[in-house]
């Protein structure tokens, strides 16, 4: 879940405050008159954070080993029961990538050009932790998950439906098929020459369980290229 932070008024209403408002000036939502918003340290101290010092991922290994909130035992979605069921999570975030070279197009001997790949050595970390469940809370997720499988599974099957309208269309129109066919490779070997990729590569069911997991979607939000799996949960 996001942080959420409050300060209070003296009229003993509490303000809702962001980290980035540190040190500035708020108006109480109540009474209207100025509440000075503390240091990034004290808010975070005040929100619960034993860490305040520490990277959102460098906090989830940390409570994870010691056992802490948010990994105590609690249902992450819930916050209500004792959880039942782990989903195994394993976050891979990229730490560092030396480049030999950038790729791109370039000319050759014969005049014409090619499409060189970009040629790189990379360095990935690791970090695995539960999405700690409750067995109501868990059946919500297997139907979250079996909804996203369909989901997939119908657009394979509309995929192989338009390939075989294509090939009839084609069968009839072969001129113009080759006409589209050009353009699309060539729009193709563009964006493939700028590396054009998705650096983020996360189910979209899983974001709103991992949302309920703290500094996990801080975590997210801060790392530039990560991929996500999610393996099959164990009752324990």
């Amino acid at each position: 879940m996001a942080e959420k932070y409050f300060v209070e008024c003296d009229c003993g209403k509490r303000v809702r405050v962001e980290l980035y408002e540190a040190g500035t000036e708020k108006a109480c939502h109540s009474c209207h008159k100025s509440v000075m918003v503390p240091d990034t340290i004290t808010l975070q101290e005040s929100s619960g954070d034993k860490y305040p010092m520490m990277r959102p991922i460098e906090k989830i290994r940390r409570t994870l080993e010691l056992g802490e909130p948010p990994f105590d035992g609690l249902c992450h979605h819930c916050e209500d029961a004792d959880a039942t069921f782990a989903v195994p999570i394993t976050l891979s975030v990229l730490i560092e990538r030396h480049m030999d070279h950038d790729g791109g197009i370039r000319p050759t001997l014969n005049g014409g050009v090619k499409l060189v790949a970009a040629a790189a050595e990379e360095f990935w970390q690791e970090t695995a932790f539960p999405l700690l469940l409750c067995q109501k809370c868990h059946s919500e997720f297997q139907s979250a998950q079996a909804a996203a499988s369909m989901k997939r599974k119908l657009g394979l099957v509309g995929l192989v439906g338009l390939l075989i309208a294509f090939l009839v269309f084609a069968y009839f129109n072969a001129e113009l098929v080759a006409l589209f066919a050009g353009i699309f490779w060539l729009i193709g070997a563009f964006a493939w020459a700028a590396r054009f990729r998705d650096t983020k590569k996360i189910e979209p069911y899983i974001v709103a369980w991992l949302n309920d997991i703290r500094w996990v979607p801080e975590t997210l939000a801060l790392e530039d290229e990560y991929h996500l799996t999610v393996e099959s949960s164990k009752k324990f």
